[in-house]
């Protein structure tokens, strides 16, 4: 796609800073699936799909299981057998609504705010040195990139899925 006309160019190359950008996506993803391999419980320790869940607690304060799995981007499967993990750790309740006796909402405990607050000064800390000689444009505008390739993956996803059920 040329960048100036917004025309896709089949034929064209695509562009030394394009190809530089999707190695490094690459990158990115192998060490995210890297990441993901070793996340696998060791005592005393969250594995990373228990810390998203909590994290996800953090910004929302109180939620169904449904749109936890939702939020923290992971099956309601996943998120029922971490639940039960971090209930019997004493990291989250589950609770009834008083408005529908039907709905089970999750909270963070004391302790599980505690042990959130730990891990995302430590998080946040990596985060902010390893950035920091950007400035906030520049991360503005991988932001917004980071956003573009979801969405060129995503409808890549749709195309596979659209083209394993064509009844649908």
């Amino acid at each position: 796609m040329s960048t100036k006309t917004g025309t896709a160019s089949p034929a064209a190359a695509p562009t030394t800073s394009v190809e530089g950008f999707r190695t490094a996506l690459n990158q990115l993803l192998a060490a995210d699936r890297r990441l993901r391999g070793r996340d696998h419980s060791r005592p005393g320790q969250l594995t990373f799909a228990q810390i998203r869940t909590i994290a996800a607690l953090g910004r929302d304060k109180e939620m169904t299981a449904g749109q936890l799995a939702k939020s923290a981007e992971m099956t309601p499967a996943a998120i029922t057998s971490i639940l039960d993990q971090l209930e019997a750790a004493n990291i989250v309740e589950r609770r009834r609504s008083t408005e529908d006796r039907r709905v089970c909402n999750v909270a963070l405990t004391p302790d599980g705010w505690e042990l959130l607050q730990r891990r995302l000064a430590v998080w946040h800390g990596l985060w902010a040195d390893r950035l920091s000689r950007f400035s906030d444009k520049e991360i503005e505008t991988a932001a917004a990139i980071m956003h573009e390739v979801t969405g060129i993956l995503d409808t890549v996803a749709g195309s596979l899925d659209s083209a394993e059920n064509p009844s649908d």
